[in-house]
């Protein structure tokens, strides 16, 4: 049952009424046998009582016993004295569990219980009197009620709030901490609520009213305690345990958070206060502020600490301080534990700082390899774009150099046909002058050769440049069709000498022999094989036009007609370590007779002389010329290479080599590739000369080409 505070003691009007002062002796640990026993100890210890500790005022008192202040006359202080009232003072039941209390609370030592001075009795009645320690403060129940009031009154703001909370929750560990305390010596306290907790006037917090403290198992004759904040199996069984504790801390602590007096869930209708809210329904855990949610942990410690069956009660004082400062610190509840996503949160929030830390790092990381991927993608864009200015430049150079081989080869094509067009016109005109002939056996004796002869570093003999040299056949020909007579041959043939191969005309100014020993010249020798097997070839000399070649076939006389078309023949190296090359086109009359070939011997270092520049110009590069026939022709060091007999060329390369690459080159559609070659990877770059139906193929090494801008692109003179 409650039992009444003391309101009206009889102090008098002098006593401080601001003062609140309590004295509650922990009940003892081992019962005492006898009263009168401790009555004599004490009694023969202390000093004259009455005369040490003189009378002031009474200002408190409670249910069995009155609190007075009094003068410490041997400390000088003011201390509070508790007595029992007049009408205990002769009951010795009463006497026993007062002196039993004194002796106990001595015994504790705690800066949350109030300790014990002396002991004696009053000279004047001979009551028992007990000294203690004078605390200035307020009860929690006025704490209470006063912070409701700041809340009403709008003196508490939601920023406040969290700091407000989290202080009178510090406040309530600091009772868990004596509660605790007492547990650890064995002794239940019973009747823990608000009006039992004393707060100072520094802030120190005082637990009171032990009166009702019992040993841990025992079970008391009477049930003692407040019954709105008792468990419902203590007021069943009534037996001591520190769950009735435990129990008692979860009220208080539901009307120190929520600034509401709380009801036991479990007392009958007659108990019930309207007071009070009952802390089993959930509405009854609001905030005082609008707008601010009660915390869902909070709530949980609360619920598991007044949980009607103690087996879902925390175990002790320790695990539900434990849970509350959890809670202060934005820790994980045992009573609400978090799931994994919000385990996850706690611990970022916790460590918000290293969090914080590691994702700017991670961020910085993030950013910093972005800006590496950018850099890295514009870097590789940049050598892609580079390498294709590289690759373009060098197919650029591969198609100039093979655009000037291919003006070479047309304009000796050009050159042909018209020197075969004035055979043919001349042909068809009468002969007007007739002219000596010498034949190639001529030429090797001075004494027989035409006048005039003279030297030429293009010809290893010495040449004629006014008669041609005639050739009789081997064999002569099986059919044999005298189209004309021999003194027309030689009268055309005579002319030769002064045509001019730019146009349809004979021109003595600008003879064929005005260009033949000029140092651009590709012209090397023109010849004329008539249908009768003679050759007339021109500049007249004992050198065989055509040595070291293979002998070209003739047309015979019922050869179709859509054979008339340019031949050329394969490179060959001439007499004086040059080469040359050959092209030749067939004749024929109105009647579509055939009457011979016409054909030019040509300077091949001439023709390919860009081939030569380019090389010298710039080494890296490997020039190869491949014709239709898969004959393939090097540049290099200012000449021209032709494969020896094992199919190798003098730089070291293979004939073969070269040949699948030019055909790789061809299946690409003369697309850029890399490819090995003898060991080494190289750039192919190539194009096609279609006059010649031939193909311009250029190597580079692929390292050279890295570094090779090819910047100064133009045609070699």
């Amino acid at each position: 049952m409650d039992r009444a505070d003391l309101n009206d003691s009889g102090a008098p009007a002098d006593c401080d009424a601001n003062v609140t002062v309590a004295l509650t002796p922990q009940a003892p640990e081992e019962a005492v046998d006898a009263s009168s026993t401790v009555a004599e100890e004490s009694q023969k210890s202390t000093p004259a009582f009455s005369k040490q500790f003189q009378f002031i005022c009474f200002f408190a008192g409670g249910g069995m016993g009155r609190i007075a202040k009094a003068k410490d006359t041997v400390f000088d202080r003011v201390v509070a004295v508790k007595s029992l009232h007049e009408k205990y003072r002769d009951d010795p039941q009463a006497i026993r569990a007062f002196l039993e209390e004194c002796r106990l609370n001595a015994r504790l030592d705690h800066p949350s219980i109030v300790p014990v001075y002396a002991i004696g009795r009053d000279d004047a009645d001979g009551g028992w009197q007990v000294a203690m320690k004078l605390i200035n403060g307020t009860s929690l129940t006025d704490f209470i009620s006063s912070t409701r009031k700041s809340y009403d009154a709008g003196r508490v703001n939601a920023r406040q709030e969290y700091h407000a909370l989290n202080s009178r929750l510090e406040s309530f560990l600091k009772i868990c901490e004596v509660i605790g305390y007492c547990h650890s010596r064995g002794i239940v306290h019973g009747d823990i609520k608000p009006e039992n907790i004393l707060i100072g006037q520094f802030g120190e917090l005082y637990v009171m009213d032990w009166g009702c403290a019992q040993p841990a198992g025992s079970v008391p004759q009477r049930l003692n305690g407040t019954p709105n904040y008792l468990p419902p199996e203590f007021l069943q069984n009534r037996r001591i345990t520190t769950q009735i504790d435990v129990y008692s801390l979860g009220m208080l602590l539901f009307e120190l958070t929520t600034l509401q007096r709380g009801r036991n869930p479990n007392l009958s209708e007659k108990n019930l206060d309207p007071a009070r809210v009952n802390v089993a329904a959930p509405e009854s855990y609001r905030n005082c502020l609008p707008g601010i949610k009660f915390p869902f942990a909070l709530r949980a410690i609360i619920r598991k600490a007044v949980a009607p069956d103690p087996s879902q009660r925390y175990r002790n004082v320790s695990d539900l301080a434990a849970d509350v400062r959890h809670f202060i610190y934005d820790e994980e509840v045992g009573a609400a534990p978090d799931s994994l996503l919000g385990k996850l949160f706690r611990t970022i929030y916790r460590h918000r700082i290293r969090t914080l830390l590691i994702a700017g790092t991670l961020f910085a990381l993030l950013c910093g390899w972005g800006v590496y991927v950018r850099y890295e993608a514009n870097r590789r864009e940049l050598l892609r774009e580079q390498e294709t200015m590289r690759r373009l430049r060098l197919q650029s150079y591969t198609d100039m150099l093979a655009t000037a081989l291919e003006k070479n080869f047309l304009l000796s094509q050009a050159q042909l046909l018209l020197f075969a067009d004035n055979l043919i016109e001349d042909m068809q005109e009468n002969p007007q002058i007739t002219s000596k002939f010498y034949d190639s056996e001529d030429f090797h004796h001075p004494e027989s050769a035409p006048p005039g002869m003279q030297k030429s570093e293009y010809y290893p003999e010495p040449i004629s440049l006014s008669h041609m040299v005639r050739i009789q056949p081997e064999t002569p020909p099986e059919v044999r069709q005298n189209l004309l007579d021999p003194d027309h041959f030689a009268s055309i043939c005579n002319k030769i000498i002064c045509y001019d191969l730019s146009s349809h005309r004979i021109n003595e100014a600008r003879g064929i022999h005005r260009i033949l020993l000029s140092e651009r010249n590709l012209l090397h020798r023109l010849f004329v094989d008539w249908q009768d097997g003679t050759r007339y070839s021109y500049p007249g000399t004992g050198d065989t036009p055509g040595n070291g070649a293979p002998r070209f076939s003739r047309f015979s006389a019922d050869q179709p007609s859509d054979n008339r078309s340019i031949v050329w023949s394969n490179p060959y190296s001439g007499t004086d370590g040059r080469h040359q090359i050959n092209c030749r086109y067939p004749m024929y009359d109105a009647k579509d007779r055939f009457l011979g070939t016409a054909g030019l011997e040509l300077r091949l270092e001439k023709v390919l002389a860009p081939l030569i520049l380019a090389h010298i110009a710039d080494p890296i590069h490997e020039l190869y010329f491949i014709d239709r026939r898969n004959n393939i022709i090097a540049a290099d060091s200012g000449r021209l290479l032709l494969p020896d007999s094992d199919g190798r060329l003098s730089n070291g390369r293979s004939a073969a080599g070269i040949a699948e690459l030019a055909a790789e080159l061809r299946r690409r559609n003369l697309q850029q590739f890399e490819a090995d070659l003898d060991g080494r990877s190289c750039f192919v770059s190539g194009s096609e000369i279609g006059i010649v139906d031939g193909l311009l193929l250029q190597l580079i090494d692929s390292e050279a080409m890295k570094n090779h801008h090819h910047g100064d692109i133009r045609l070699p003179k």
